[in-house]
């Protein structure tokens, strides 16, 4: 029972709770991209490294809770980091999709869910002197050399063209679920949506849910439904027929 009352009363669940109300919202054959934060970890010691960090058990048990509340009328296919614990929490969400009989697919890595092209070291070292606050909006404004990070706006562009073009293949009714990090999903929900980042930092299992058409972005952030015009850069690259 203990993951049950962390599903229902922990204050980390609320952003997760509410994406699988918001599921219920969107329109019937629908195709739904889902960006996550991974489950529940541990905060590093002395001794460990930030990608060594697998889920916890309530992580793990929260994930599963979360595969099997999600809309078993619709398909699922799972994307994810290379790093372990966003494997992990992709494995436990369709384990539990399963459990209660839903249909759904593991299929693997994708790069923009893990990397930035950054140089070597490059967040280990500026994480010693700046917040991911900090780092985030002087990213957006082009604040570092193009040799130590990729211009914001380019991962953002890139990361969309790999994956709002890969729910063209999904099912009808379908969800791409992306399990992935804190910063590259406040990223992505600044570059693509133009939603700022702001002190009220991701939970675990917390994201974003979004729904592409010809002419708008239907999404659910935190507690609620946007209504956003394509980018431009979308619009002049692509012509959807969803």
């Amino acid at each position: 029972m203990e993951g049950v009352n962390i599903w229902e009363n922990a204050e980390w669940t609320v952003q997760t709770r509410n994406i699988i109300k918001a599921l219920k919202e969107f329109p019937e054959n629908s195709k739904i991209i889902l960006l996550l934060r991974h489950s529940h970890r541990n905060n590093p010691t002395a001794s460990e490294k930030m990608y060594e960090l697998k889920l916890t058990p309530q992580g793990h048990q929260i994930a599963t809770i979360f595969g099997q509340k999600l809309p078993i009328s619709r398909s699922i296919r799972l994307f994810h980091s290379v790093v372990e614990r966003c494997q992990e929490t992709a494995e436990d969400i369709l384990a539990g999709f399963e459990s209660v009989g839903g249909k759904g697919a593991l299929n693997g890595t994708l790069t923009p869910l893990f990397h930035a092209g950054t140089a070597p070291k490059f967040f280990l070292n500026v994480f010693k002197n700046e917040n991911p606050l900090e780092f985030m909006y002087r990213w957006a404004v082009g604040f570092y050399s193009p040799d130590k990070i990729t211009p914001f706006q380019s991962y953002c562009q890139n990361a969309a063209n790999v994956i709002w073009n890969r729910i063209k293949d999904a099912q009808e009714n379908g969800i791409d679920i992306h399990v992935t990090h804190d910063i590259f999903l406040i990223a992505l929900k600044y570059g693509w949506f133009g939603l700022p980042p702001d002190q009220d930092w991701v939970p675990f299992l917390g994201g974003v849910a979004f729904v592409l058409t010809e002419n708008e972005i239907k999404l659910f952030d935190r507690d609620r439904f946007h209504s956003i015009p394509n980018p431009y850069w979308w619009k002049n690259k692509n012509s959807l027929r969803l």
